[in-house]
């Protein structure tokens, strides 16, 4: 595509914006042959969302340059670009559900979204949808293509309508019995991939170090979990700056904090730069995820661990128990300040269902529904 960046992103974002417009105004819109509702609705009932985001940039780019191949040359479309600026945005400003760089998550670096790229990715079911897809779209004449954009746009919109349906009303709890039970259970049941537990974990902390007009600033917390923190060189999943006392870095995990995930931990620590700062990691997490040759320093529910690597110590705390004491710890303001922070997030329209409907129905069965 020989188009000026800012040119070919306005056009995009044109195009994308007009389908919008148009699929409001229709009630039902049928996708036209060869394309069929099952192969869509597998996209979009997946939890990974970089599906029908490439198959959404896909038409993208081939509604504006109708030479375009993804299965020759899926990068001739600068996909980074494309989805993450204008496509992206006209999502977000349409209430619309997607991730930061879904596409590309997906796409792997493959040159070729095809049948062999499909096959390569140990016959992902989802991957091999996406390639017939691709294959149909390039097969596809211009006013089939255009139906079929229109009503993939409507499918999308959906999503935007469920979003808003599963919204809950913030009101003011400040009861800690009551945050702990829903923090736990939020854990135990939707743990969304570890975005879940990292954003209780770091929302409390920081809503704890706020009521208590503490001068330590949380950071981190919100940032998606799907991003490694070596790539965001980001040291840890949390951390806390003590005003004139360094960093204290925090990992939250409902996973085996294995030993590669310690050695991952380390070098993130130090492509943050901050292996002359700090020694010591604080790793929140179920007791049975320490890794297996953790030291058992206490015979205590809290802290029940230790571990060592490159001059790392690493010390492991029980999440729930952490929860209990935070929440015990932070005065009434700074409770109702963390519900208010977690019923906004799970409110986001990036959220994933799941969470969303889980939430509403631990509501309802507590009577605050």
């Amino acid at each position: 595509m020989n188009i000026p960046a800012e040119e070919r992103n306005a056009k995009v974002e044109s195009l994308l914006r007009e389908y919008i417009k148009v699929a409001k105004t229709k009630e039902i819109i049928t996708y036209p042959s060869p394309f069929t509702v099952d192969e869509v609705e597998t996209l979009f009932s997946n939890h990974i969302w970089g599906h029908r985001e490439i198959i959404l940039t896909i038409l993208m780019a081939t509604l504006l340059d109708p030479s375009f191949k993804a299965s020759v040359n899926f990068y001739a479309c600068n996909p980074r670009a494309i989805y993450e600026n204008p496509i992206r945005h006209v999502l977000r400003e349409n209430g619309i559900p997607h991730k930061k760089s879904g596409p590309l998550n997906v796409a792997k670096n493959s040159q070729r979204i095809d049948g062999v790229w499909a096959h390569n990715k140990r016959g992902d079911g989802m991957a091999l949808i996406v390639a017939k897809l691709v294959k149909k779209i390039e097969a596809a004449s211009p006013a089939t293509l255009k139906k079929f954009v229109l009503a993939y746009v409507k499918r999308y919109l959906q999503e935007a309508t469920k979003v808003e349906i599963l919204k809950r009303e913030i009101v003011k709890i400040e009861d800690p019995i009551l945050l702990a039970c829903l923090c736990t259970d939020l854990i135990n049941c939707v743990p969304d991939g570890g975005g879940t537990p990292q954003f209780i974990v770091g929302s409390l902390m920081d809503n704890c170090n706020k009521g208590n007009k503490s001068p330590i600033i949380t950071s981190d917390y919100a940032d998606s979990v799907s991003t490694t923190n070596t790539t965001s060189k980001k040291p840890g999943d949390i951390t806390e700056t003590i005003p004139e006392n360094g960093e204290r870095i925090y990992e939250v995990t409902v996973k085996q904090f294995t030993n590669d995930r310690m050695i991952e931990s380390y070098e993130a620590i130090k492509a943050a730069g901050f292996l002359e700062k700090t020694r010591e990691v604080y790793v929140i997490c179920k007791k049975d995820d320490a890794p297996d040759d953790g030291v058992t320093m206490l015979d205590s529910s809290f802290h029940f661990a230790r571990a060592e690597y490159q001059g790392v110590i690493y010390y492991f705390v029980d999440i729930f128990e952490w929860i209990n004491v935070s929440l015990l710890f932070t005065p009434p303001i700074g409770r109702a300040a963390f519900y208010k922070d977690l019923v906004e997030k799970i409110n986001d329209i990036n959220t994933s269902e799941k969470v969303k409907k889980f939430f509403g129905e631990w509501l309802k069965e507590h009577g605050m529904l």
